[in-house]
C-alpha cells in the first residue's frame, strides 16, 4: 500500500494519494436546501484508494488518478461525508486517512460521498436558501469580492470554499461595535427584492451553522391539568403552530423601522412571509432583529378574522375546544394586557459555552411583562395571507435579560438556541398547556446576515 503526501501551495490544504480497486457505487437522491444532490455509497475492498484528496472545509476529491479503477465512478469535487458510517464532514485530513488505514484490511469499506446532481435545473440552483448574501445581490461587491460570476467557488484564505461574488465581512463578535461594523460593510443602502432567509438544518455548505430547525416538542415541560393545585409539569404534546423559518437581519442607520415588519417589508422570509397565514415573533435588538415565523392553523385564522374584520363565519363554541386551544384564542383576540400576561418564552441552550447554558436554562418567562411588546394584525389583501405579529423590544429588558442577551451575542457563532413559545394557562379551563411552537437557531453568523433595507 502506497501513501504519498502532497502540499497544495495554492490553498494550504494537504493532498494524499492512495491507489486501489472498487466496486460499482449505489446511488440515492436527496436534497440540501434546494440543491439536488446524489448520495453515493461506494463499497471498496481491502487495499488502498486511488484518489487525490484535498481538505477544504472537509475531505473533497481533488482528482482521480488515471490508473485508478474509480475512474468514471468518483468525480473531482465529490465530498466524502462518511467512512463506514462515521461522519467525516468536518474531520481533518489526518483523521480521514487514519480511518481509511484502520479499515484497509477489511473485506469491505463503505465510503459515502455527496455530489451535486447534474439533472437539477438552473432555477433550483438559484434556490432562495442561499449560501451567502451575495448570491442575491449581484450588483453589490465589497473590495473582497472575487468575481461577478454567480455560483463559482474557490478557496478563501483559510482554505474553505467560498462563492466568488461573496460579500465578506471578517469582523468577530467579541467587541461592542462588531455587529454594526459588519452591518455597514454588508449594507451600503442596498434595496433587496427578497431578503435572504436562513436555510433549514441540515446545511452542508456551512457545516450546519447559520440555519434553523424545529426541535422535538418532548424537550419542553409545561403546566399540567392540576397545576394550580399541584404545581407539577408534564411533557408537552405536539406543537400547535408549525415553524416556517427564521431570520437574523442586521440594522444600521440606513435601515427602516424594526416594527410592523410584515406590512413594511414584503421581502422577509425571502418574500414568502405572507404566502400563508403566519404568526411572526420579532425580537428587536440594538444591532438587528431575530424573526421567527409560524404557520397559523385555519381555526385560529377564523377567530382573528372575527375579532379584527367582523367576519360572520361560524366559529366553534369555546366549550367544545381543547384547553390549550382556548388559551391561544384568548391570546389572539384578547387585549394587549392579556397578551402580555400570557405570552411565555421558554429559552433553552442545548449547545454553547457553560456560562450561556447556565443562564439560558429553560426557565419560562412571561415575555410581555419583561419588555415592551406591540401586537399587530394584517388582513389578507392583494394576494397576501393574514398575519399576526408580535414585536418584542429586548432593548428595554431587565438586568437578567440584558445579561443573557449580551452573552448570546458574544458567543453567537457557537450557541444553539431554542426559542420556545407557549401561551400560559391561567385557569383550569386552559390547562394543561401545550407548546405553541419552537424554532431552534444554530450558531448564527452575522457575517452571513443581510441588512434591513431602508423604505
Amino acid at each position: 500500500r502506497e501513501v504519498t503526501f502532497f502540499l497544495n501551495g495554492a490553498s494550504g490544504g494537504h493532498h494524499h494519494y492512495i491507489p486501489t480497486s472498487i466496486q460499482q457505487p449505489s446511488n440515492i437522491s436527496t436534497s440540501y436546501q434546494g440543491h439536488i444532490m446524489a448520495v453515493v455509497d461506494i463499497i471498496a475492498p481491502s487495499g488502498a484508494l486511488g484518489l487525490v484528496l484535498a481538505t477544504q472545509g472537509g475531505p473533497i476529491v481533488k482528482d482521480v488518478k488515471p490508473e485508478s479503477q474509480l475512474l468514471g465512478k468518483v468525480q473531482p469535487g465529490d465530498k466524502i461525508v462518511a467512512i463506514d458510517d462515521v461522519d467525516v464532514q468536518t474531520s481533518k485530513h489526518s483523521h480521514v486517512i487514519q480511518l481509511l488505514r484502520n479499515n484497509s484490511t477489511s473485506d469491505e469499506r463503505k465510503i459515502t460521498i455527496l455530489r451535486e446532481s447534474q439533472s437539477q435545473t438552473p432555477e433550483r440552483r438559484s434556490s432562495i436558501s442561499r449560501r451567502t448574501l451575495a448570491g442575491f445581490v449581484g450588483a453589490a461587491k465589497s473590495p473582497r469580492s472575487r468575481s461577478t460570476e454567480p455560483g463559482s467557488h474557490e478557496p478563501d484564505e483559510s482554505g474553505h470554499p467560498t462563492t466568488k461574488q461573496e460579500i465578506s465581512c471578517h469582523n468577530t463578535i467579541d467587541d461592542d461595535g462588531d455587529v454594526n461594523d459588519c452591518t455597514n460593510q454588508l449594507s451600503n443602502g442596498l434595496h433587496l427584492d427578497h431578503i435572504p432567509t436562513l436555510p433549514r438544518f441540515p446545511v452542508l455548505e456551512t457545516k450546519d451553522r447559520n440555519c434553523w430547525s424545529e426541535p422535538s416538542h418532548t424537550i419542553f415541560k409545561i403546566r399540567g391539568h392540576n397545576y394550580l393545585a399541584d404545581p407539577k409539569k408534564i411533557q408537552s404534546g405536539p406543537y400547535l403552530f408549525t415553524a416556517r423559518g427564521a431570520d437574523l437581519i442586521l440594522t444600521n442607520d440606513k435601515s427602516g423601522p424594526r416594527t410592523g415588519i410584515a406590512e413594511k417589508y414584503s421581502s422577509i422570509l425571502a418574500g414568502h412571509a405572507r404566502s400563508i397565514p403566519t404568526f411572526i415573533i420579532n425580537f428587536i435588538f440594538d444591532w438587528g432583529i431575530l424573526v421567527n415565523y409560524y404557520e397559523i392553523p385555519a381555526m385560529y385564522v377564523s377567530f382573528l378574522r372575527a375579532r379584527y374584520e367582523g367576519s360572520n363565519q361560524d366559529l366553534p363554541a369555546m366549550d367544545a375546544l381543547q384547553p390549550h386551544e382556548r388559551a391561544i384564542i384568548r391570546f389572539l383576540v384578547g387585549s394587549d394586557n392579556h397578551r402580555n400576561a400570557t405570552l411565555k418564552l421558554i429559552p433553552k441552550c442545548p449547545e454553547g459555552p457553560w456560562a450561556v447554558r447556565q443562564l439560558v436554562n429553560g426557565k419560562p418567562a412571561l415575555i410581555g411583562k419583561r419588555l415592551p411588546a406591540q401586537y399587530s394584525y394584517y388582513p389578507a389583501e392583494d394576494g397576501k395571507a393574514e398575519c399576526f405579529e408580535a414585536d418584542l423590544d429586548t432593548r428595554e429588558t431587565d438586568r437578567v435579560g440584558k445579561k443573557a442577551i449580551s452573552l448570546c451575542r458574544k458567543y453567537m457563532t457557537t450557541v444553539t438556541l431554542d426559542v420556545g413559545i407557549v401561551i400560559e394557562g391561567t385557569n383550569t379551563s386552559e390547562l394543561p398547556e401545550q407548546m405553541l411552537g419552537c424554532v431552534r437557531i444554530h450558531r448564527l453568523d452575522p457575517k452571513m446576515s443581510p441588512t434591513l433595507p431602508s423604505l
